[in-house]
């Protein structure tokens, strides 16, 4: 029986503790669990992980909806994109955080509604994937919470081949880019004001 993603994850966590990781190395840690597991855990990671260093996870996910868009089967890191090192406490605190509701989104997620497990639904997945990185790239407050729940729910529909829960994860996913762009929106604003505040102040 395969061990959940979430015990698997915290497992490599609680053994790397002290030191810093590549992503590389929690990308290994699943083995050949597919683009499923890999949105799910970078997804979590960007959810996650406080603002700034929840922004660098949007990278490989960005990396991984690419290759899924040009019809790789399973997901890579090249080194020269794996060159950033993570604090594994940070990592772990992140995720315990949030673990009641993605132990209780694992249980939920089982194979059902087969209409929505198609490989074109599965690349439009990971179109909504990289759109919502995008979004997880601009740092600010809910620039990383909604899109990053939102690509960890893809992830789980995907692992479990679970259409029920994809169709639940493109509206998440909306809802999830609605509120990250208005976000970025509001956060452009808010500097463009205090630019001109601080050129009026200098002038």
């Amino acid at each position: 029986m395969t061990k959940p993603l979430l015990d698997t994850l915290l497992d490599k966590l609680e053994q790397q503790r002290g030191r810093e990781i590549h992503a590389g190395e929690l990308l290994e840690t699943m083995g050949h669990r597919g683009f499923g597991f890999a949105y799910v855990l970078f997804g979590i990671l960007a959810a996650a992980l406080p603002t700034g260093l929840c922004s660098l996870m949007a990278l490989p996910i960005l990396l991984f909806a690419l290759q899924q868009l040009f019809g790789s089967t399973r997901p890579s890191l090249p080194a020269r994109f794996d060159n950033k090192r993570y604090s594994a406490d940070a990592l772990h605190a992140g995720i315990q955080r949030r673990r009641n509701w993605l132990v209780q989104l694992e249980r939920f997620a089982k194979p059902r509604w087969k209409i929505m497990t198609h490989d074109i639904i599965y690349r439009l997945a990971a179109l909504c994937c990289l759109v919502l990185a995008l979004v997880i790239l601009v740092p600010g407050p809910f620039t990383n919470i909604p899109p990053g729940v939102a690509i960890a729910l893809f992830g789980f529909a995907m692992a479990e081949r679970d259409g029920l829960l994809m169709l639940i994860s493109f509206v998440a996913g909306i809802i999830g880019f609605i509120i990250g762009l208005s976000a970025v929106i509001a956060t452009v604003l808010l500097i463009g004001s205090w630019i001109a505040q601080s050129g009026g102040l200098l002038g």
